[in-house]
């Protein structure tokens, strides 16, 4: 089924087995995977290229349906995914899996993408789409690190590293570590400063 990303921040659903998270903007997935959904369902996380999966299939439904005591709840992360692993994930979803999650990360799919409808129509599936960064969201976040480390900054310094990020999270986040690291040996900053940093 089809969640809004603000929809599934708001409830941080983790009942469902199955997620489809895809789209463009690779930093929010990574964020929303990290900070909402790894907590939440397991600290035993797997990581999965879609091609090694392909290639050694019943290996990995082996590791998933054979449940070990020590290790019995997981979280199976599939990286790079495409439609080829429909099949793979349609013979999953059948066999009711309990203890194992999964998230199928993409990049932008198709309307027509098999694998998008599939998780788009189905109940038992979770599938949320991720769109680029604009400015003003970026601003929000450049804006609440500032107030979370109560480091002030003046507009023309938050404007230039919103525009320096070229609409990418990563890039902005990289940007106010490197801030964040200045303000611990240096309290008060000027634009110079801020130039001269991220520029390096």
């Amino acid at each position: 089924m089809i969640i809004k990303l603000s929809d599934f921040l708001k409830n941080h659903e983790t009942s469902k087995k199955f997620y489809l998270l895809y789209g463009s903007n690779v930093g929010q997935i990574e964020e929303v995977i990290n900070d909402t959904l790894k907590p939440k369902i397991s600290k035993n996380v797997y990581n999965y290229d879609e091609s090694e999966i392909l290639k050694k299939t019943d290996e990995f439904n082996e590791s998933i349906l054979n449940r070990s005591f020590f290790d019995d709840k997981k979280l199976i992360i599939i990286n790079r995914s495409s439609d080829k692993i429909l099949e793979i994930i349609k013979n999953l979803i059948t066999k009711k899996i309990t203890e194992t999650t999964i998230i199928i990360k993409a990049n932008i799919l198709e309307k027509r993408s098999k694998l998008r409808v599939f998780f788009e129509k189905n109940e038992e599936t979770i599938c949320v789409a991720f769109y680029e960064d604009n400015y003003q969201s970026l601003t929000i976040i450049a804006q609440n690190f500032f107030v979370k480390n109560k480091i002030k900054v003046s507009p023309q310094i938050l404007n230039h590293l919103v525009e320096k990020s070229k609409k990418n999270r990563i890039n902005l986040k990289n940007e106010l570590n490197k801030i964040k690291t200045l303000y611990q040996s240096k309290p008060s900053f000027e634009f110079k400063d801020i130039l001269k940093l991220t520029t390096s």
